[in-house]
């Protein structure tokens, strides 16, 4: 690894630890008022925290997935919805430059200008027709759109004709003022990351802005300038299930910080020890709480550094190493629950106040363990039938 590299992750990842005391002095704000302060969103744009992966030509960082991922968990440990919003916005940089040719690039990446971008693949409707020069979308709507609120272009998965007389996907790019964003988002967890449902009615969309997906999985439209990076030659599906898991450790950490801080004050009720220090059952969950972080801690990187070694290699992941990495993130997904599920077991009844970090930190993790993308069960089982030398259960491999 070159020394370039580990100087601007070193930075940048100092950069996002340094902001958790303020992401967490923000976090009841970003709780009560559903969205990223404007403190938030202006310390993680002045200190490049929303481009770790945009290609370097259009002012980014160019980095690796350690780095986004050491950056992600730094910035969850100070709060979930803006580890959330750091995964997904970044996350995006990368697919867009995976995924679209150089006229779309130069479109969304004006020099000079910040840019967000927010997205889903599956809509809920979709009435969208070929026409001359693009498509059209008539009325279509895609829910969970992390970072809507706050985009300024979106990229939405459609089903198409492939021809054939069956269907495919694509993915196109819509700037974010042609698209209404719903006030649906009122939910237990992750409130700040506007994860709206957005609407696109009478909405023209170019050519240029339109890819396949079967083609842009194979970096098909990708610009000259990228080939050879690193960075986007890493494996497209596995890196989309990082970017769902990426703010899970970070979370789980930021639980350990708050849950110690009371276990070194508070007492057990019914019981005669005034510190939950004392007490060899504290001694327990907390000692397996951490082991199972630390286990979580060495998955995740585990499968983040075999991404970034075989992009640096131009190796092609097999079947199942893909599937394995989506194991480990799937365990990693379990185990941080596992650990937060042992600290709720000793929090006690302050637990249930609405103004205590701890519960607050509880409801954001919740709603990303529930993401379907990386559901414990569905992933290992997918790895088991691998092993045991069946096909996959998904096509999302």
């Amino acid at each position: 690894m070159s020394q370039v590299v580990i100087d601007v992750r070193k930075m940048l990842v100092e950069k996002a630890s340094d902001l958790i005391p303020m992401l967490r002095e923000e976090s009841f704000n970003i709780d009560k008022n559903n969205s990223l302060t404007k403190e938030v969103l202006d310390a993680l744009k002045e200190n490049g925290l929303l481009k770790v992966l945009r290609p370097k030509i259009f002012g980014g960082y160019e980095t690796d997935m350690r780095t986004y991922t050491q950056v992600v968990t730094e910035i969850a440990r100070g709060n979930g919805s803006a580890g959330w919003f750091v995964s997904l916005s970044n996350i995006r940089d990368y697919m867009i430059s995976y995924a679209f040719g150089r006229e779309a690039l130069e479109e969304i990446f004006v020099p000079g200008k910040e840019v967000i971008l927010a997205g889903n693949f599956k809509p809920i409707k979709c009435d969208i027709e070929k026409v001359e020069g693009g498509y059209l979308i008539n009325e279509a709507q895609w829910p969970f759109v992390s970072g809507s609120t706050l985009a300024d272009w979106c990229y939405f998965g459609f089903p198409l004709e492939d021809g054939n007389g069956g269907m495919e996907m694509a993915i196109m790019v819509v700037p974010r003022n042609e698209l209404q964003v719903l006030d649906d988002w009122h939910v237990l967890g992750l409130k700040g990351s506007g994860s709206n449902s957005v609407l696109a009615k009478n909405v023209f969309v170019p050519e240029h802005r339109v890819s396949l997906d079967r083609l842009a999985n194979k970096r098909h439209y990708m610009i000259e300038e990228l080939r050879t990076v690193p960075l986007y030659q890493t494996p497209f599906v596995p890196s989309l299930t990082l970017s769902i898991v990426c703010s899970a450790l970070g979370i789980a950490q930021a639980a350990m910080d708050f849950h110690m801080e009371r276990v070194q004050k508070a007492g057990i009720g019914n019981t005669f020890y005034h510190k939950m220090n004392e007490a060899p059952l504290t001694h327990m969950q907390v000692a397996q709480a951490q082991l199972k972080i630390d286990s979580a801690e060495l998955h995740l990187y585990r499968a983040v550094d075999l991404l970034d070694e075989y992009s640096k290699q131009g190796k092609e992941l097999t079947l199942q190493e893909s599937i394995k990495i989506k194991a480990d993130f799937g365990y990693v997904n379990q185990l941080c629950k596992e650990a937060i599920d042992l600290m709720v077991a000793g929090a006690g009844s302050i637990f249930a106040y609405n103004n205590n970090q701890f519960q607050l930190v509880y409801r954001d993790f919740i709603t990303m363990h529930l993401h379907g993308f990386i559901t414990p069960s569905s992933l290992i089982e997918t790895y088991g039938r691998v092993m045991c030398g069946l096909e996959p259960n998904s096509y999302f491999v």
